[in-house]
C-alpha cells in the first residue's frame, strides 16, 4: 500500500476525481492521501478535489522544489497520523489486558472466596495464591507490552502442559457453571518457546475463555498437541456456535470490533484474537483459525519448541 498517491485528473477511460473518489470510499486505502497534479486550475476544479479528500493540490505547469516539499510534508503528515493510530491501538490492547486479563485470576479469587469456609480454607489456598501470583504478573506485563517495540519479551522454554494447566485451574469455575467436558490430548513432553505470564493469561485463557463463552452448556472442548519438524502444534477444538466467515477476515484486527454476546449472555471486549496474535509472533510463533461458522471452531497455535 502506498504511503502517497500523485495523481493528474485528465485522464482517459477514468478521471482523477473518480480515483479519488473509489480510493476514499475503501476501507483499506481511505487513509493514502493523494495529491492532484495537474493542468486543470479552475477554483471549482480547486474546490471540487478537495470535496473529494484530495490533501493537496498543484497546477501545471509546476515547480519541482515546491513538489518535493509537498510531497515531504504530506508524507511527515502521514507518519505522524500512522503513529497515532498505532498508539491508540496499542492502549486498547492494555485496556483489554487490564479489563479482560485481570479478570480471569479475580474471578477466580471470587468464586473461591463464595464457596470456601474453614474446613476447605487449606484446600483452596494453593488456587488463591497462584491466581493472586496471575494477577500480579498482569500487571508486570503491561510494563513490558510497553517496551516491546523496543525490546523483546524474555523468551523460555516452558512445559506446555504444566502452563496450560495453570490457564485450566484458574478457569475451573467458567468450566463448572457451564457444565463444559474437557477432552485433552497432550504430550506431556512438549515443550515451546513463549513468555510465561503471556502465554497464561492473556493466550491460553483468552482462547479458553471464548471455547466457553461460544460453547452451548454441556459441550465439548478438545485440546490436542503435536509435533510437527521443529514445531509444536496446539488444537483448540470446541463444537459451539462459530465464527462467521465476514468475522474471521477481520478477527486479528485491533482496530475492528468484533465483540459478541455468548450462548449464556457472556460479554466481551472483541479485543482478545488481536492480542493472542501479537504474542504468538512475539513468540516466533503463529495462530490461525478453522471454522464453517454454525458449529464449532479450531484454533491452531504454532510454537517453536527449542
Amino acid at each position: 500500500i502506498p504511503d502517497l498517491i500523485v495523481s493528474d485528473i485528465m485522464m482517459p477511460e477514468m478521471d482523477g476525481y473518480e480515483v479519488c473518489r473509489r480510493i476514499k470510499d475503501s476501507e483499506r486505502y481511505s487513509d493514502i492521501p493523494i495529491i492532484f497534479l495537474t493542468a486543470k486550475n479552475e477554483t471549482e476544479d480547486i474546490v471540487k478535489a478537495y470535496e473529494l479528500g484530495a490533501a493537496d493540490y498543484i497546477s501545471k505547469p509546476f515547480n519541482p522544489p515546491e513538489l518535493l516539499a509537498r510531497v515531504k510534508a504530506h508524507l511527515e503528515i502521514k507518519e505522524s497520523r500512522d503513529i497515532i493510530k498505532r498508539q491508540s491501538g496499542e492502549q486498547k490492547e492494555m485496556l483489554h489486558i487490564l479489563c479482560h486479563d485481570l479478570a480471569n485470576p479475580f474471578s477466580s479469587v471470587l468464586g473461591v472466596l463464595d464457596i470456601i469456609d474453614k474446613d476447605s480454607f487449606e484446600e483452596y489456598v494453593p488456587l488463591l495464591k497462584k491466581s493472586a501470583e496471575h494477577g500480579m504478573g498482569v500487571i508486570t506485563l503491561i510494563r513490558q507490552m510497553r517496551k516491546l517495540d523496543e525490546k523483546p519479551l524474555d523468551l523460555e522454554i516452558l512445559s506446555l502442559v504444566d502452563t496450560l494447566n495453570e490457564s485450566l485451574s484458574m478457569l475451573s469455575l467458567k468450566f463448572k457453571n457451564k457444565e463444559i467436558n474437557l477432552k485433552l490430548m497432550l504430550d506431556e513432553s512438549l515443550t515451546v518457546l513463549a513468555e510465561r505470564t503471556s502465554l497464561i493469561n492473556s493466550v491460553f485463557n483468552n482462547i479458553l475463555t471464548n471455547a466457553v463463552k461460544f460453547s452451548h452448556s454441556g459441550g465439548i472442548i478438545e485440546i490436542s498437541s503435536s509435533l510437527n519438524g521443529n514445531n509444536v502444534m496446539l488444537s483448540f477444538l470446541d463444537y459451539g456456535i462459530g465464527i462467521p466467515e465476514e468475522m474471521l477476515k477481520t478477527i486479528f484486527d485491533v482496530n475492528q470490533n468484533i465483540s459478541r454476546t455468548g450462548t449464556s449472555g457472556e460479554e466481551g471486549t472483541g479485543f482478545g484474537m488481536p492480542l493472542v496474535r501479537k504474542f504468538m509472533l512475539a513468540y516466533g510463533g503463529d495462530i490461525s483459525i478453522n471454522s464453517d461458522g454454525k458449529t464449532g471452531s479450531e484454533i491452531l497455535l504454532t510454537f517453536k519448541n527449542k
